[in-house]
């Protein structure tokens, strides 16, 4: 069951807004959780929580939805969770250009343009649900695929950095691939798969992450992920080579 959440402090557009989802052909598959201040919504994530998709008012108190956008990427470093903005006015496209909304609907609220939203998003869910599963101090561990920067393998070890931190594994990277969806993650070396969700920067021998790390583009890999870039593939696919 996928969570949404609504931060509205308008009472009569939040209940807009839950009324319109009600009708979403997919109703039953997501909770909704309504916050009148952005406050409240802020502690929510503070302690964990977590949401597929945040429907935020840009206009509130002192918490707005800026702040929570800015909060959740800069903050929480949460790059997947969609966020979408509702406002009466159109002049914040520089403010929210780093938080990267999936949509921004102006006031009055249009039922259609929202529920095509959703649809957007839950079509999109089941990849940001997947896990990466594998052996990590003896035991089975699985880590959301949204949270993995890239896997690297050295000196028969493979390191899988991810946004919470490194886990070492045993394993080859052979053994995983099979459970990486591609192109989403791409080989670049014998050594590295990415995703390229994380990618920033591209050149013709290394590629750099969101976090500055540098790696390395070798010469069997080029002409691939060139033609990855420029020309793109299926989604969705097993990386097999």
């Amino acid at each position: 069951m996928y969570q949404i959440a609504i931060c509205e402090d308008d009472a009569i557009l939040r209940k807009q807004i839950v009324q319109a989802l009600s009708t979403h052909p997919r109703r039953e598959d997501f909770l909704l959780h309504e916050f009148e201040r952005g406050e409240d919504l802020l502690a929510h994530l503070h302690s964990g929580a977590s949401y597929l998709l945040l429907i935020l008012d840009i206009e509130m108190g002192a918490v707005n939805g800026v702040t929570l956008g800015t909060v959740l990427r800069q903050e929480l470093k949460d790059p997947v969770t969609q966020i979408l903005y509702i406002s009466a006015y159109d002049s914040y496209a520089m403010e929210l250009f780093n938080v990267q909304p999936l949509n921004f609907l102006k006031k009055p609220l249009d039922p259609d343009r929202l529920l095509s939203c959703v649809t957007q998003v839950l079509e999109f869910a089941p990849v940001l649900d997947a896990t990466l599963t594998f052996f990590f101090s003896k035991q089975a561990k699985r880590v959301p695929l949204r949270e993995i920067r890239y896997l690297e393998s050295y000196h028969r070890k493979l390191t899988i950095h991810t946004l919470r931190g490194d886990f070492i594994s045993s394993q080859r990277l052979s053994e995983l691939m099979g459970q990486l969806p591609y192109p989403t993650f791409f080989q670049i070396h014998q050594s590295f798969v990415v995703n390229d969700r994380y990618v920033r920067h591209i050149q013709y021998d290394k590629l750099t992450m969101d976090n500055g790390v540098e790696l390395s583009i070798s010469q069997a890999y080029r002409r691939e992920v060139r033609d990855l870039l420029f020309h793109g593939l299926p989604q969705g696919e097993p990386i097999h080579r």
